[in-house]
């Protein structure tokens, strides 16, 4: 009887193990949901001399390396530019300067980007040490800001708490793994979101529709669900936590008699991005988390992709409107 017990309880002790890690596997899910989530994206401003600052958005991918769109870059750096990127969101703030020149590049696109075809290779690198570029402080204004010393900030920091976590973690993040897909067309498993910042202001924006990756275009595709202009180069990110894209273009595509469509586009890490980022950050880029999208972040679908391929080769002889 004893020995039967002993057999029992043993045959228990499995049941219970399964049970705690089909737990933990979903511990993930919905991890980016929150601002706080977004803390590796920011927005930042390209300066040149006798013309206005363009504003874009970046993810941070590796601890000196930060994704954005070609698109905002590519013109405006050719011959040299200032990118400030805004770090926190709280009434006083930092921003972080890097000098780009053709001489001492800081900023890197995608060789093969084409400001005539939209979406496709719309994708740049820039580096940047938060910790050891020079900054400006600032407390923010209704109608302008007003520069305030280190000394002034810190003693910010140390009335705010909250302040201060934050600024620990911009400098420290948790880095998104990347989300790698191969060549073929999928609808991406997930539920996509992405984080709109302007003057320090954060919102989240989710995604209700399928999001389809197409082989033909080379990137992805879903109805718009408000991303506009300034949030280019932003990241899209799943809600298990993966980077899977960066913000590129919406279309617009009106028919007479017909219902207008509004797609919004981004590229996603395809063998083609990721080479061009091995190309560019060396070793660093051995560093970055990536994870394949087969099988586990997508499904194969039989969606019509005839119409967003019509209207973006359309676009590619008429031009892009890029968020």
């Amino acid at each position: 009887m004893k020995r039967l017990l002993w057999i029992f309880l043993c045959l228990l002790v499995p049941c219970a193990l399964t049970a705690q890690v089909s737990v933990l596997s979903v511990v993930n899910e919905d991890s980016h949901t929150q601002k706080e989530d977004f803390w590796h994206t920011f927005e930042y401003y390209i300066l040149q001399p006798g013309r206005n600052a363009k504003k874009c958005q970046a993810t941070r991918v590796g601890k000196k390396w930060f994704a954005t769109a070609a698109h905002c870059v590519a013109d405006a750096c050719a011959r040299g530019c200032s990118l400030r990127i805004d770090l926190l969101d709280q009434p006083v703030s930092v921003l972080s300067q890097v000098r780009h020149t053709p001489k001492n590049p800081q900023v890197f696109v995608h060789p093969r980007y084409d400001p005539q075809k939209p979406v496709v290779h719309d994708f740049a690198l820039f580096k940047a040490d938060l910790e050891r570029v020079p900054s400006t402080y600032y407390r923010r204004g209704k109608e302008q800001n007003i520069a305030i010393s280190r000394t002034a900030f810190n003693a910010y920091l140390k009335q705010h708490p909250q302040a201060r976590r934050e600024f620990n973690r911009v400098l420290r993040p948790s880095l998104p793994p990347l989300l790698v897909f191969d060549g073929e067309t999928y609808r991406i498993d997930r539920t996509l979101s992405v984080i709109s910042i302007f003057d320090g202001e954060r919102t989240i924006l989710h995604n209700p529709n399928q999001t389809d990756y197409v082989k033909e275009l080379g990137f992805a595709y879903t109805q718009n669900f408000g991303v506009r202009q300034g949030m280019s180069g932003s990241g899209v990110m799943t809600n298990t936590g993966e980077l899977a894209g960066i913000i590129s273009a919406h279309l617009g595509i009106h028919a007479p008699g017909q219902a207008d469509q509004n797609y919004f586009m981004f590229a996603v890490f395809n063998p083609d991005l990721t080479s061009f980022m091995e190309s560019v950050m060396g070793s660093d880029y051995y560093k970055l988390e990536r994870r394949d999208a087969y099988p586990h972040y997508i499904a194969k679908t039989r969606r019509d992709h005839r119409a967003i391929i019509r209207a973006v080769r359309a676009a590619g002889l008429s031009g892009k409107k890029s968020p």
